[in-house]
């Protein structure tokens, strides 16, 4: 199939241009088509510091769509630090046309070697998180230099309140219920105070058990403040104590990007739970089709944050990931003082 592959790196780039309006009918279409590859992501992370998105949109000579890529430059912060942690990530990506699987094959191939060019220079690793089963392009990643790595998730369907219910563990029934019954609720941000309120328990639980970098607190008062996304707080007895930040998509999907929880405040609280319930509920509520809680770790260890998520009564599944170390040198270095973070911190 004879395409062309087009670059956008700034969203008023894309919104200027011919695509703009069939990328967004494209990108909305497709069974694949997800938040954060979507038009709306790439215009909101593109205004926060530390991430540089870029888009390719692959099209036909008579201007058919027939793939596109939306992928984030990321690092943290500066100086050595920033040019040792610089990666690409590609979150539920590429999308691909409805067409037969030798043409998925050759538009994938060739948005994935371009991807791989922009990433020269910029990115030290690139990383897909698959949203859906990309088995059938396994090959097509793994001859671009793409190595498949097993990653599970869950995914918690909104349907029917009855249902969700019973899906629910009854630890995490009696959870929510006494925490609600101590007096603790869930509700919006209410000013930028509250917002930095979340972030300093979520850097605290970055820095004591996660020990990954976190992004600063500008993604989070951006985020807010976007009709794309919903920021969920925990308050007890006027304070708040847990949160979950949840980009949405089309009223269909809700996901799990960033959440916290000061647990051990007082007996029978469960901040962590109930930030993990909220928007359980907000899509069962409102009509959603599922909540994504976006990875519970490799399937060939131990990991205490799956057995959380499991009992939310979601259906796991093995969608994985693609990797590529596009700079091994710098790759081992980040990855050694990546160690010596997590030792120091």
């Amino acid at each position: 199939m004879n395409v062309s592959i087009h670059l956008y790196t700034q969203y008023d780039q894309l919104k200027s241009s011919t695509h703009f309006e069939v990328f967004n009918t494209f990108a909305e279409s497709v069974p694949e088509s997800n938040f954060f590859q979507s038009a709306g992501f790439f215009q909101l992370i593109g205004s926060v510091p530390g991430y540089q998105p870029f888009l390719l949109v692959a099209e036909t000579a008579s201007g058919a769509m027939e793939g596109s890529i939306l992928g984030v430059f990321q690092s943290n912060g500066s100086g050595i630090k920033s040019w040792l942690s610089r990666r690409l990530i590609i979150w539920g990506g590429p999308l691909l046309a409805e067409k037969s699987l030798d043409q998925k094959e050759e538009v994938a191939r060739k948005l994935l070697e371009e991807t791989k060019k922009h990433a020269q220079g910029k990115a030290i690793f690139i990383e897909f998180r698959n949203f859906f089963d990309t088995s059938p392009l396994q090959g097509t990643f793994e001859a671009a230099g793409f190595v498949y790595k097993p990653h599970l998730n869950y995914l918690v369907k909104t349907d029917d309140e009855a249902a969700v219910q019973k899906r629910l563990s009854s630890n995490r029934k009696r959870q929510i219920k006494s925490s609600l019954k101590l007096g603790a609720t869930i509700g919006a941000p209410e000013s930028e105070q509250d917002i930095l309120d979340f972030y300093s328990i979520l850097q605290k639980l970055y820095k004591e058990k996660v020990k990954k970098p976190l992004p600063d607190p500008n993604l989070f008062l951006k985020f807010w403040k976007s009709p794309l996304a919903r920021i969920f707080l925990i308050r007890y007895e006027g304070k708040v104590v847990g949160g979950i930040a949840c980009p949405i998509y089309r009223n269909q999907v809700i996901y799990e990007w960033y959440v916290c929880g000061e647990d051990g405040l007082v007996k029978g609280l469960n901040p962590s739970v109930l930030a993990t319930w909220a928007p359980i509920e907000y899509g069962l509520k409102n009509g959603y089709d599922h909540f994504d809680f976006m990875g519970a770790g490799k399937p060939d260890e131990d990991y205490g944050v799956r057995d959380f998520k499991a009992r939310f009564g979601g259906t796991e599944v093995c969608f994985g990931r693609y990797e590529m170390v596009v700079n091994k040198p710098l790759y081992r270095l980040g990855k050694l003082g990546l160690q010596v973070y997590q030792k120091i911190t």
